[in-house]
């Protein structure tokens, strides 16, 4: 398969199509995109300014400024982990750090399993670079986590990486210790690198975030994903990272340099002056804490309204489940015609996202209560049009 074919493979996000079909209307409610909502802390503004001011415009280090790569190895090496700044790269958000890992690992015909439903991300860019994907289905009925059995009878001797993300999108999963214990010895047992996306640690809701990096000691083919996007409500100033092994550090930097040249400047420093912040800890804190009041919001209007919504443990979003037989995708493009609310079909996610919706929890609860008011209206009409009744 030559890149080309794998681009033709791949499809554009509904999220980006029904998005550019919203902004089109009036009294649209988005409820779509992972965007958090929270005003940038006073804080980081004024650091931006001051490093804008103080001329840090121009091009920086490949691999991002030395100051910000050090500090990031910090958090971990203070969990007592073997992680050094020659193992992270800043990058051009989370997604810029996705396909810069799998770009340093996959060879044509190589294996990927993902969990699903997943970030489509993930699969599209192992498609793009000629891999082959094994999805991995998971279940609502448990919590939408992996299952280590069924994820051992998928590896075979082509696996080459295993996707994971907790909390995930767009179910809200959260994995527990023993369940990431399993799934980096899955991963072991045939020499594959664990891929680990936690762009979400910061908005979990109930019980704990487990990062993949306490078993690095363990196991060193790991690589993990973070990003400064979400935390910080700074998704436009395009800011991640990637840490990863020193076997992959050449490729990695290839990868990076053909790709993105280096993160933006002002930005790194900015970031760097307030991470660790009392101001920015309680903007966090903040935001979780309201993250957590919207998702209890979002999930009792939507069952309220018949429609199944498993409480999520993490990340920005629900995942509701229409009654049997409604289209996803139709249901999601009508609805937006109808009662102007963006919501994002199951199906954009993979395998076993079909019949579900995702609905962001980053508008005020009086939006998130108003679409989900509307959607309840129009799966009435919707259902009932074909002979049904809503629950």
């Amino acid at each position: 398969m030559t890149l080309i074919e794998g681009l033709d493979s791949v499809q554009t996000s509904k999220i980006e199509a029904l998005f550019e079909l919203g902004s089109r209307m009036n009294d649209t409610i988005n409820l779509s995109i992972g965007e958090p909502d929270a005003e940038v802390p006073e804080v980081l503004k004024e650091a931006a300014a001051r490093h804008i001011r103080n001329g840090r415009n121009k091009y920086g280090p490949l691999r991002g400024i030395p100051q910000l790569r050090e500090r990031v190895a910090a958090r971990y090496a203070e969990r007592g982990l073997d992680v050094r700044a020659e193992n992270v790269s800043i990058t051009m958000g989370a997604q810029n750090a996705i396909f810069a890992g799998l770009a340093s690992i996959l060879r044509r015909g190589d294996e990927v399993i993902v969990f699903s439903p997943a970030f489509p991300t993930y699969a599209a860019v192992a498609t793009i670079l000629g891999a082959r994907v094994r999805f991995v289905r998971t279940s609502p009925n448990n919590d939408f986590a992996p299952d280590p059995e069924t994820l051992r009878s998928a590896i075979t001797r082509s696996t080459r990486v295993i996707v994971i993300n907790s909390p995930s999108n767009p179910t809200g999963a959260v994995y527990g210790r023993r369940l990431m214990r399993e799934v980096i010895d899955a991963a072991s047992n045939v020499d594959a690198y664990v891929l680990s996306d936690e762009v979400y640690e910061e908005f979990v809701y109930d019980g704990e975030f487990v990062s993949a990096a306490e078993f690095m000691d363990l196991y060193h083919r790991i690589l993990l994903v973070n990003s400064f996007s979400k935390t910080l409500a700074i998704t436009g100033w395009r800011l991640g990272y990637l840490v990863a092994p020193d076997e992959l550090s050449e490729r990695i930097g290839k990868v990076l340099l053909y790709g993105h040249t280096c993160p933006p400047t002002f930005a790194q420093y900015a970031v760097l002056d307030v991470m660790d912040s009392d101001e920015v800890r309680e903007f966090v804190r903040r935001c979780r804490d309201e993250y957590r009041r919207r998702r209890d919001a979002a999930v009792r209007a939507l069952n309220g309204s018949g429609i199944e919504t498993p409480r999520p443990r993490g990340s920005l979003y629900v995942f509701p489940r229409l009654p049997a037989g409604v289209d996803d995708n139709e249901f999601c493009f009508s609805l937006l015609e109808k009662e102007n609310v963006i919501v994002v079909p199951g199906s954009t996610f993979g395998p076993g996202g079909e019949g579900h919706l995702r609905m962001s929890i980053t508008s005020p609860v009086q939006l998130i209560e108003e679409g989900a008011k509307r959607i309840r209206r129009f799966l009435e009409d919707y259902v009932g049009s074909r002979g049904g009744r809503v629950p």
